[in-house]
């Protein structure tokens, strides 16, 4: 999130929405575009504890958490790239470009994250951390993978700690307390992603608020769970939230591009076939292009307003 002021909660917004997502919905997974894939896999797997699944293939690998080798959290997909991947990298991080400001690991308990931050305090040099925070819902920890893009890990406090404001929670940006942090760390340390472990929630970088606050609010029907002027904050089931959006790049960024390095597309996973359908056909009432994953009943791919890929699956 990385905000300087606190987070309050938005004004009340009075458009009706015809249409509410799943209650049950989460992140399912992100897929990303590298410059490298064995030093990206060397940074996932290696350094934060990812498993991969199966062998890598033609430019491919995903990867999981814990024991669960049917589905995945992270798909890693190579891209070609001309230049020199040091290079590239650089100029993925100041490249002005609707896209991934970060996606978030949510560990199921905080020792993880105490335990997480302990072994990364061990390997500074092999790694770009961004910095700690406390957000009051949870404790996060933002780093760099090797293409620069953003990732944060974080444990949520227990949802009985987090305060409302109507349909509003608040949030902020406040240094971690990393003594108090670390006394949750086991005596095991820090070995690979925790069962349970899964992707919260995605924070992106979009070239208009009021466009996405459209789709993810009024079109998805998430709820508007948080906002700043420059900032849009959104979830089911009262969570702090599974999609934020930003113009801190600017407004009117270049759109997004499924070629470029950094987000290919994330998933929102529904709880039920059918609520799969009922979401597919919204998006075919509003005349939006929706393109059938391989498992066609099972999934589909579609752009928000500025072109950033979402895939929408069932369990």
């Amino acid at each position: 999130m990385n905000l300087n002021d606190n987070i309050v909660g938005a004004p009340t917004n009075h458009h009706h929405q015809q249409y509410k997502i799943d209650p049950a919905m989460k992140i399912g997974h992100v897929s990303l575009n590298v410059s490298n894939l064995s030093r990206s896999l060397d940074f996932y797997e290696s350094i934060l504890g990812f498993k991969r699944i199966g062998r890598s293939s033609s430019g491919k690998a995903l990867l999981s958490a814990g024991g669960n080798n049917s589905s995945y959290l992270v798909e890693l997909l190579q891209v070609k790239t001309n230049a020199n991947t040091d290079n590239v990298s650089r100029m993925n991080s100041s490249n002005r470009r609707v896209g991934l400001y970060h996606f978030a690991i949510l560990l199921p308990e905080r020792k993880f994250l105490a335990d997480i931050l302990q072994n990364l305090s061990g390997k500074r040099d092999q790694i770009h951390l961004d910095g700690l925070a406390d957000h009051l819902v949870s404790e996060s920890i933002y780093l760099r993978d090797p293409d620069f893009n953003g990732v944060e890990i974080y444990s949520d406090r227990p949802r009985s700690e987090w305060r409302w404001n109507g349909t509003q929670v608040e949030m902020a940006t406040l240094p971690l307390n990393t003594t108090d942090l670390l006394k949750e760390a086991t005596e095991k340390g820090w070995k690979d992603m925790p069962d349970k472990t899964r992707i919260g929630h995605i924070h992106l970088h979009v070239s208009d608020i009021a466009k996405a606050m459209k789709f993810y609010h009024e079109i998805l029907g998430l709820q508007l769970t948080a906002a700043v002027p420059t900032a849009s904050f959104f979830a089911a089931d009262e969570y702090h939230h599974h999609i934020a959006t930003n113009t801190w790049l600017g407004t009117g960024i270049a759109p997004a591009s499924s070629e470029s390095l950094g987000l290919n597309h994330f998933s929102i996973e529904l709880s039920s076939k059918e609520e799969l359908a009922r979401l597919i056909d919204l998006f075919s009432r509003r005349n939006m292009a929706v393109l059938r994953g391989s498992l066609s009943d099972r999934s589909a791919f579609v752009r928000d307003m500025d072109g950033i890929k979402l895939q929408v699956e069932d369990k």
